[in-house]
């Protein structure tokens, strides 16, 4: 009788090897073609870390009716009134950034 032990030993022994590539453009054919499923084995967890930039808190005086419509906006799009505000200033300096240059 197999059981679940032999199966998984099975499916182990099966797994393929990456081959050794020279170039980019090889890797690439055979990863168009191939599935990671049948490598997860012969691969190791990326030492990656992201850090995000720290932000800084400024101080701005708005008028309360102007903070309610960006708070409405901000709603229908799903977003928090202080992120839609950060993003429209992102916004406006690139456009600006683009228009001066």
């Amino acid at each position: 009788m197999i059981g679940k032990r032999n199966i998984l030993q099975d499916e182990e022994n099966e797994m393929k090897k990456i081959p050794k590539f020279k170039t980019k453009e090889e890797v690439a054919r055979y990863w168009e073609t191939q599935s990671f499923q049948d490598y997860h084995k012969d691969t190791n967890d990326a030492e990656i870390a992201f850090v995000k930039k720290p932000k800084k808190t400024v101080a701005i005086r708005l008028d309360p009716d102007d903070i309610k419509s960006v708070e409405k906006i901000a709603e229908r799009k799903g977003l928090s009134y202080t992120s839609l505000l950060r993003m429209w200033i992102k916004e406006h300096l690139s456009r600006e950034a683009k228009r001066l240059s």
